[in-house]
């Protein structure tokens, strides 16, 4: 059984080659429950918001109070398995790695001021769970990076099925993704394909990298 064991840590370390951000995915996904045991929410209906200053997710009171909850990297990383979204190179959710995951906005966070025109079907929460992502630096922002560019369909693609996945899944952030895109799948990829028509009107120029390693998502 040991010899199992450790030939099965031995894949999933190969595969994954994030075992050392596992126990702070682990931890991230504790603290998205455990908070709202400890505001008396049901963690079903626990509302996340993303500061696009400090890179955590944070959620209100009973009160509206302000409670943070735990860093955004650790609570997306899971599905990524400390992989780029866009390329698929290394990333890392330590702050003391080289490679440490920039937490990039699907769509542009300069459409912010623009999306209350967007005529889409709810309100677009642009700095929402659902357009947030972990890009390697120059993905986000090197040479050939995204910038104020619009990602491809193959990419919205990407994101809509990650999105489906941490629903399916009963992720702690499965309720603010529903609350945020769309009560039923096709609600979300109406949704998503609204908010992409309404970037690409809006940023014109489509971008995609090239692959840097094995497609894992």
């Amino acid at each position: 059984m040991a010899y199992v064991e450790l030939g099965l840590f031995k894949l999933f370390y190969v595969y994954d080659n994030s075992a050392k951000d596992l126990n702070q995915e682990t931890e991230s996904r504790w603290n998205l429950v455990e908070k709202a045991w400890e505001l008396n929410i049901n963690k079903n209906l626990i509302a996340v918001e993303f500061d696009q200053e400090t890179k955590e997710l944070f959620t209100h009171d009973t009160k509206h109070h302000r409670t943070n909850i735990t860093t955004s990297r650790g609570a997306l990383n899971g599905y990524q398995k400390s992989r780029c979204f866009y390329c698929f190179k290394e990333i890392s959710i330590s702050s003391v790695d080289d490679l440490l995951a920039d937490v990039d906005h699907f769509f542009p966070h300069l459409l912010k001021p623009q999306v209350a025109t967007a005529g889409c079907c709810r309100p677009v929460n642009v700095d929402g769970v659902w357009n947030l992502v972990l890009s390697c630096l120059e993905c986000n922002r090197g040479e050939n990076g995204k910038f104020a560019k619009v990602p491809s369909l193959e990419l919205l693609e990407r994101l809509h099925t990650r999105n489906e996945y941490l629903i399916g899944s009963h992720h702690p952030l499965r309720e603010t993704l529903i609350m945020q895109t769309g009560n039923t799948e096709r609600d979300r990829k109406y949704f998503l394909d609204k908010s992409y028509r309404f970037s690409k009107i809006n940023l014109i120029h489509v971008w995609q990298p090239k692959a840097q390693g094995t497609s894992i998502f």
